[in-house]
């Protein structure tokens, strides 16, 4: 959302976390929020990534577009980052409007 918020994402195809996904729609609308809520998205030169365990896909993915796949693959067994949850569950819906509360324009005292 800092990406978007500075304008840097205008035009590319991103993601975030389901829960988010109406923000963009409300609050930075030249974001084109990929369907599907995929876990990261690489599109040109943006990396954007759904939350924070699949913040560790997007990790590995710049590791490996920046060191090359061997390099990644040594993270993910330094870390081993092998994904096999205890359960399973569906993502739901995002919610109808964007949860966080848009910033109020703050008065600045006079001196």
């Amino acid at each position: 959302m800092l990406l978007a918020a500075a304008g840097l994402l205008d035009g590319y195809h991103a993601t975030t976390h389901w829960a988010f996904v109406p923000c963009f729609a409300e609050r930075f609308p030249k974001v084109i929020v990929a369907e599907g809520n995929p876990r990261f998205i690489l599109d040109r030169n943006r990396l954007t990534g759904g939350g924070i365990s699949s913040g560790l896909d997007e990790a590995l993915m710049l590791i490996q577009l920046l060191k090359g796949t061997v390099a990644a693959q040594a993270v993910q067994q330094t870390t081993q980052y092998y994904p096999n949850p205890p359960v399973s569950s569906a993502i739901p819906p995002a919610p109808a409007s964007c949860p966080i509360p848009q910033a109020k324009a703050s008065k600045q005292a006079s001196v």
